[in-house]
């Protein structure tokens, strides 16, 4: 006898809703979790790193600042990309999840490996013979994290996000504790390894209990798509992450130390601030949107919003420090810091450029684009690293006028490929930055107008006077001409109470 499926049934439009309010809920109270347990975690650290410099020297956190970039790089490569994996690919079955958690291992085992194989050229390079012991104790940590990639993924993708943030405040403190405690018994630099291992070690076993997942040896054809889309995602974040610090590899080889400590102010004040508020909110998107990511009208709708609360943040920060940079380095840096301004005024426009763009990347994994996503970083490995080291003949200016010219370039592909892929057109993504560039024109018409009025002034005075007509003409348009946007920002940022409790 001949079986007829059974009809398919569209989702009745008040379920949808429904639907969608619960997702938008899950959404705010994840960045709310996401943000009181990074500032909690960040507030303890901070704190923390106060006593140890009292009870440590600059040359044993500086021992542990050589390390940084060989162990970021090797930190990079051997998550592999399985957690963004995990996250996407929400049809993973659990005997695949075992799998993944026994390549998390391998390449846990393959960093500690790195690490200890790095250690005597790494002495020789930098110099220093106790980079052959710490390098190799420091290695340990990335088998330790072997064991939370896998559960803190899961985590997140099932929107766990209360006890994913909880977890990683409480590994946070531990390891602060840790740090101190040691440096107390007079560990000297090597309180802070062990700290820091002890307190992986923490993480990868709470993390362990609260989500198992178990283990299991990989069987490479059952999981060949999990571990194709890995490898992209693994090809693109190296990429990424080389390219991102060539700036300050050719800065520090070609310009000195001297241009280099100038070029790394000016990027930490323009990026630092909306890089902090943008990995708090993209912490939970793609566990979000994974739950739509066939759904291109939603996938619509949030990379709008998205778009439009990160550029309500990224704007006023970005133009601000442009339009106010020589008052502002006049007034918080001596005469050391006199080529400060410009360079500083040409990141923070590029900053601005990038976090506009940044919905737009989230949106590359989450609809499984990864390939593009790949070749598109691959060509940006190969452009911008040659493009700063001719830009540096004319300094650091140079090179942050570099990221200002080449990445909008580089990256607009990117964006007309994502809009054309969900169907959204470019004037409906342009304008979700509709109401964050009416405002930010409104502060530079105000700043560049007051700026004769105010030159007489003393530079304090006017730096002051400047920064808050520009807020108060900011934050006058979006009450003025787009409240109900602002407000909707307001409940996302603010109002991290109610939305963590619900």
């Amino acid at each position: 006898m001949l079986k007829i499926p059974p009809k398919q049934v569209a989702p009745h439009p008040s379920e949808r809703g429904r639907a969608r309010s619960d997702l938008d809920r899950r959404l705010v109270s994840g960045v709310a979790w996401t943000v009181g347990a990074r500032w909690g975690g960040q507030i303890v650290s901070w704190a923390s790193m106060l006593v140890l410099a009292r009870l440590l020297s600059p040359g044993d956190f500086g021992l542990i600042g050589l390390t940084t970039i060989f162990l970021g790089l090797i930190n990079v490569v051997s998550e592999f990309g399985i957690g963004t994996t995990i996250v996407v690919m929400t049809e993973m079955p659990a005997s695949t999840l075992r799998q993944m958690h026994g390549v998390s291992l391998i390449m846990g085992l393959a960093g500690t490996a790195a690490s200890v194989v790095a250690a005597q050229p790494l002495a020789v390079v930098f110099h220093d013979a106790r980079l052959e012991a710490v390098m190799p104790v420091m290695g340990i940590g990335f088998i330790l994290a072997g064991f939370r990639v896998v559960p803190q993924a899961v985590l997140m993708r099932d929107l766990r996000f209360k006890m994913a943030s909880a977890l990683e405040g409480a590994m946070a403190v531990f390891q602060a504790g840790a740090s101190l405690a040691l440096a107390w018994w007079g560990l000297g630099y090597w309180a802070l390894v062990l700290g820091g291992l002890a307190g992986n070690a923490f993480g990868s076993l709470l993390f362990y209990v609260s989500a198992p997942s178990g283990i299991a040896r990989p069987v490479f054809r059952e999981m060949r798509a999990g571990l194709v889309f890995s490898w992209r995602v693994l090809v693109s974040r190296v990429a990424w992450y080389s390219y991102s610090n060539a700036d300050f590899a050719v800065a520090g080889r070609v310009l000195g130390e001297a241009t280099l400590g100038v070029y790394s102010m000016a990027w930490n004040l323009a990026n630092i601030p909306v890089d902090r508020f943008a990995s708090l909110l993209f912490r939970v998107t793609p566990s979000v949107l994974s739950k739509v990511q066939h759904d291109h009208a939603e996938l619509r709708r949030y990379l709008g919003g998205l778009t439009e609360i990160i550029s309500m943040v990224s704007f006023p920060f970005g133009l601000g420090f442009a339009l106010v940079a020589d008052p502002a380095v006049a007034v918080l840096f001596d005469a050391r810091w006199a080529g400060l301004a410009m360079p500083l005024r040409l990141l923070a426009l590029y900053a601005v450029v990038r976090c506009a763009y940044l919905p737009v990347f989230q949106m590359q994994n989450v609809t499984r684009d990864v390939s593009f996503a790949m070749w598109q970083s691959l060509a940006m490995l190969a452009v911008l690293p040659p493009t700063f080291y001719y830009a540096a003949r004319w300094g650091g200016t140079g090179i942050a006028a570099a990221w200002l010219i080449a990445y909008p370039v580089l990256t607009a592909p990117v964006v007309v490929r994502m809009l054309s892929k969900i169907g959204m057109g470019p004037g409906e993504f342009f304008a979700a930055l509709k109401p964050a560039g009416a405002a930010s024109l409104a502060m530079t018409v105000t700043v560049l107008g007051l700026r004769q009025a105010v030159a007489h002034w003393s530079v304090p005075l006017q730096l002051l006077v400047e920064t808050v007509a520009g807020a108060m003409a900011y934050v006058g348009i979006l009450l003025i001409f787009f409240r109900p946007r602002l407000q909707i920002f307001l409940r996302l940022v603010l109002r991290r109470k109610q939305a963590a409790v619900t």
